[in-house]
């Protein structure tokens, strides 16, 4: 493979596929991207994309496209194509091969169910659905439940290996920055999914804030995983937002390579596929980006962490928090920070203190984030918590003559002057500009007393019990506090009674869960969403009943669900 530049450049107001194809005749045997030769065998190794193949693979999917599927009627990407597979680089071909013949890509995840995906595929008017050979059973269910044209798609393989003459695609920045670019959707905490529309002037705003510079005497921390150097091995799911980050955006913008991880079915069952791969890569790897479960992972198992801190310099995490225990053994062995993401934002730009690491010199600073003061975020005070004033993120529209924020740029908030982000901060006790992720606004209880309760710190601190699966403090429109626990196999409840009883001194007292008598004990996994946390609405819904009967009549011991 060829030898990799020391810069890159810079991509602002031009259409993705444009770029792709620049970057082609630029550096055709530049690495683009790695995933698994035989996602069944890992010791088969990685197979290697350079950029010449991407664009290849684009060319001959467009044609495949209007050759199947036909052109739309007006080639403006509102039409959607839906396309469900393995994690592979077929999820970016897809994106900018659709654009290029007039439609527009959903990625829906595959987690949730038949009804929420046929939902969110109607709310977009998605009447094709892509499949690769081997689809996952829920695409054959939505087909039933939902009448759409179907077409299997050629292998990867098959698409990375052709030649193709060029696929005309002219349309320029300007005439065409409105038009959609891609279709994704809310990770569903509080709800079904629902979609969220990328256009081509939204991704230009992620590339002119990946190219802002730093203030003086601070650094971004992107830099760590960005550039023409890095490589990154990539533990999030292709479907979600920032899963569009390791199919192009890293690529394209930075000209980082991406490592796409062997195929899992569970976190714990991702990282260890994972680490036992770093041993086939030819090159080492610098970062790997990860999603909280996989970190809570990591930093409960010491042999696997030392066996990826000794591959991997670099980890840091993004889509909700993780506990002191996981933060404290794995940044002891790596560098680890975290990032903030959005749908509606992407990766939001952060900073570091110049020098060396740590040079904030505060407690936990891996647990902390420094906004990029373009950002223009203001931090409005909420309720108190146990870990102090509580903060919600309201982001403040830049003038039209500066770099405007991509929330901005998504249609239901292209009015408006400001944005609540509906996230909740602490902020450090030492340094007033670095601020802690605490939780979702929506995710606050509210009591029939109107007393108020974030549960986030109470949840994390119960399952930081190596008992404990999963939790659920319950208490919106209840009188008192009550919880829904998953155990670990052979794990009885009064294993961790005295966890959830220490969580209680630290929570007011309407906020505590009092007795056995209101924890109902589930049998079934989580419900979750497609970034790993619980799908908090589906799982009020789904236990509405035996919840219901936990606050109408005392109990002898902890029930369980069916």
């Amino acid at each position: 493979m060829a030898a990799r530049p020391s810069t890159w450049p810079q991509s602002t107001k031009e259409l993705l596929p444009h770029v792709l194809f620049k970057l082609a005749d630029k550096y055709p045997d530049l690495t683009y991207a790695e995933y698994h030769i035989n996602p069944a065998t890992i010791a088969d190794g990685f197979r290697k994309v350079t950029y010449r193949e991407m664009a290849n693979a684009v060319h001959a999917s467009a044609w495949w496209i209007e050759k199947n599927a036909g052109k739309p009627e007006v080639d403006d990407g509102r039409e959607t194509m839906v396309y469900i597979g393995p994690n592979d680089v077929r999820y970016g071909i897809l994106v900018l091969a659709s654009v290029m013949v007039g439609y527009k890509m959903l990625f829906p995840s595959p987690r949730y169910g038949r009804d929420a995906l046929a939902a969110l595929i109607d709310r977009v008017d998605g009447k094709i659905m892509l499949r690769p050979s081997t689809p996952v059973p829920v695409v054959d269910e939505v087909l039933q439940a939902r009448e759409m044209k179907s077409f299997q798609i050629p292998s990867l393989e098959g698409l990375l290996s052709a030649q193709p003459d060029p696929y005309q695609y002219t349309k320029a920045f300007e005439t065409s920055k409105h038009e959609p670019l891609i279709a994704l959707h809310t990770s569903g905490t509080t709800g079904f999914p629902k979609p969220i529309i990328w256009t081509h002037d939204w991704a230009n705003s992620v590339a002119e804030s990946t190219y802002m510079p730093s203030p003086d005497g601070y650094e971004r921390m992107d830099a760590i995983y960005h550039g023409p150097q890095t490589r990154m091995m990539f533990m999030f799911p292709p479907f979600h937002a920032s899963g569009f980050f390791g199919s192009l955006f890293f690529q394209l913008l930075t000209g980082a390579t991406v490592i796409f991880p062997p195929a899992a079915a569970s976190p714990q069952a991702q990282m260890d596929a994972m680490a036992e791969s770093l041993d086939l890569l030819d090159e080492p790897v610098d970062s790997v980006p990860m999603p909280p479960p996989h970190v809570e992972y990591l930093g409960a198992n010491p042999g696997l962490l030392d066996r990826v801190s000794n591959k991997i310099k670099t980890a840091y995490w993004a889509g909700g928090d993780i506990s002191m225990a996981a933060g404290n053994a794995v940044s002891a062995k790596m560098q680890l920070f975290t990032s903030m993401g959005s749908t509606e934002l992407g990766l939001w730009p952060s900073l570091r203190k110049s020098g060396p690491w740590n040079a904030e010199n505060v407690d936990e600073h891996w647990h902390y984030m420094r906004f990029h003061p373009a950002q223009n975020i203001k931090f409005i005070p909420m309720s108190d918590s146990a870990d102090g004033q509580l903060y919600e993120a309201v982001m403040v529209r830049n003038k039209d003559d500066e770099w405007v924020q991509p929330i901005f740029k998504i249609s239901s908030n292209a009015g408006e002057k400001e944005v609540k982000l509906g996230d909740l901060y602490t902020q450090h006790p030492q340094d007033a500009q670095l601020w802690k992720h605490y939780g979702r606004a929506d995710d606050l209880l509210v009591f029939i007393t109107s007393e108020k309760f974030h549960p986030g710190a109470a949840e994390r601190r119960i399952t930081s019990h190596p008992g404990v699966e999963d939790v659920m403090i319950v208490g919106t429109r209840r009188a008192k506090a009550s919880l829904i626990v998953k155990l670990g196999e052979g794990v009885r409840l009064d294993d961790v009674w005295d966890t959830i009883e220490d969580v209680n001194k630290a929570s007011p007292v309407y906020a505590r869960v009092a007795t056995k008598d209101m924890v109902l004990v589930a049998k079934q996994p989580f419900l979750k969403t497609a970034k790993g946390t619980v799908q908090k609405k589906a799982m009020l819904d789904l236990y509405a009943k035996e919840l219901d009967a936990l606050y109408s009549e005392p109990k002898s011991s902890a029930p369980t669900t069916p």
